[in-house]
């Protein structure tokens, strides 16, 4: 078994109440100057587990998004929130178990993220050869490269990490890559692609269904590049800078939550559609009456836009209750990986360094399209941990899926689906994940545990053995983890019935 080279988290929802890793006492109040219970047992029984399958070189953490939780939180309250993850992680006192260089891959709620990315190193370019003596200016960056991403730091959380010390004197940084990041092999048999997981769901690409509605396209992009550039603007304006919108955010927020139980419905999308207007006019002075063409209105599109984004999305994920997928989440994976993601594969097999930057309208030679005989693809974003294998055409071998879940209660009923893992993935690109925790069923939790995809993959891959060998020793400081994440379910889930359902005041 090679060390282990990556761990993999997502969708903390870090600053966000309904994160069950917040500290929150029985009333429902939260203090994010506390490290919640659940987030200090994680830490503990994590750094063990780590520490005994790493080899010389400490593994990198990779964040692969939704772990702020900008979407509906207050800058203020996610960088708080950011330091009591780090002081669990990397606390001072002990040697370090994870590389001081971490790496995010932003999602949907935290989406801003690589907007910051985007402008920093639309900026740095500028003073490149390449363009400084040019007639043009270039673009922003669509998205990283693939398997070897542009020199873009994420500035919000490296400047939290070397707000302490040890890690300042460690230079400690966070790196973006988005929104995939390959890794590869030395002889080009193994590929590990990973990917937040908001492309794969249709609500976050509507803008590209609106468009290609009328062109009678099926409102997929062939390209990554076409993804980001048609929907980016949209995934910021409803789901990655709410927390930064005062009243109206607030109220977007409680909407929102509530399209997600079963209240879901089109009178909540025409509340929804009307705030947003309201929005835009105070905004960008854009009344709902404005024509965009032939009749059709600001209004129209919007409100049509929010009924087919957030309802149905809502009502699909009410349908879902007891899978991991839908049919449709499952066609739209096989889309994102046999189309946007082997492109970017085939396309980026031999990646330019950021000096190799091409000008535009610079003739581009194509690379041979490597043939990669195991693929493994990690994503979240829909808060139900799985693992699996999924034949697509384009790929020789069925693809390893493995899912991160996620660490929210936002809904009052317990998903028994809905729970959290972290994936491993180790020097020769192996991959397990550690199960977590999954919501109780009749009072009950399952134990941490690791599992893989099933099949051949499992029969010859010495990382999942090894990992569960690792909770052997480790065992003592897992059972206070599932002790201290069902109370923090149960509790929140209580938080949130009370929100629902308050009870009738006194007459």
């Amino acid at each position: 078994m090679g060390a282990l080279k990556f761990v993999c988290l997502s969708d903390l929802h870090l600053g966000a109440a309904y994160s069950v890793l917040t500290w929150m006492d029985a009333s429902g109040k939260i203090d994010l100057l506390k490290a919640g219970t659940t987030l200090s047992a994680l830490g503990k029984a994590l750094r063990e587990t780590v520490r005994g399958l790493s080899g010389p070189e400490l593994p990198t953490l990779v964040l692969m998004g939704d772990v702020l939780d900008l979407g509906q939180s207050q800058f203020g309250a996610v960088a708080q929130a950011f330091k009591r993850f780090v002081e669990v992680l990397f606390p001072s006192d002990e040697p370090p178990v994870f590389s001081s260089q971490l790496l995010t891959i932003p999602g949907n709620h935290d989406h801003h993220l690589w907007r910051s990315a985007q402008d920093q190193y639309f900026l740095a370019s500028l003073n490149l050869p390449a363009y400084r003596d040019a007639r043009f200016i270039p673009d922003l960056l669509q998205h990283t490269q693939l398997f070897a991403p542009q020199d873009i730091t994420c500035d919000l959380m490296t400047n939290v990490m070397r707000g302490y010390p040890h890690l300042a004197a460690a230079r400690a940084r966070v790196g973006v890559a988005y929104p995939n990041f390959g890794l590869r092999n030395a002889d080009g048999t193994r590929c590990v692609v990973l990917h937040h997981g908001h492309y794969v769901d249709a609500t976050y690409r509507a803008m590209s269904t609106i468009s290609d509605a009328f062109r009678g396209g099926d409102g997929r992009p062939r390209t990554v590049a076409a993804i980001e550039r048609e929907n980016g603007a949209w995934v910021d304006f409803l789901f990655s800078e709410l927390g930064s919108a005062g009243t109206v955010g607030a109220d977007l927020v409680t909407l929102y939550e509530m399209l997600r139980d079963a209240a879901a419905s089109h009178q909540f999308s025409q509340q929804v559609g009307d705030l947003l207007l309201g929005k835009l006019s105070s905004t960008l002075g854009i009344g709902g009456t404005t024509n965009i063409t032939h009749d059709i209105t600001v209004a129209n599109v919007l409100r049509g836009l929010v009924d087919v984004t957030l309802v149905r999305g809502a009502e699909s994920e009410r349908d879902s209750y007891s899978t991991v997928l839908s049919p449709e989440s499952v066609s739209d994976l096989r889309w994102y990986l046999g189309g946007p993601v082997f492109q970017q594969i085939c396309t980026e097999s031999e990646p330019r360094t950021r000096d190799q930057t091409r000008p535009q309208g610079e003739r581009r030679t194509e690379n041979k399209p490597p043939v990669f005989q195991d693929l493994s693809f990690v994503f979240g974003h829909t808060h139900k941990p799985f693992q699996d294998q999924l034949a697509i055409d384009a790929y020789a071998r069925p693809v390893a899926v493995y899912n991160t879940g996620g660490w929210v209660m936002d809904q009052p009923t317990m998903t028994p689906t809905q729970g959290a893992a972290s994936v491993f993935i180790d020097d020769d690109l192996n991959l397990a994940s550690l199960r977590l925790f999954n919501d109780p069923a009749n009072g009950k939790m399952g134990s941490v545990r690791a599992a893989g995809v099933g099949g051949f993959r499992d029969a010859d891959n010495p990382l999942l053995a090894g990992l569960s060998a690792a909770l052997g020793p480790t065992e003592a400081l897992w059972t206070e983890f599932t002790t201290q994440v069902r109370a923090a379910t149960e509790l929140h889930a209580k938080v949130q019935l009370k929100a629902f359902f308050p009870a009738p005041s006194a007459a």
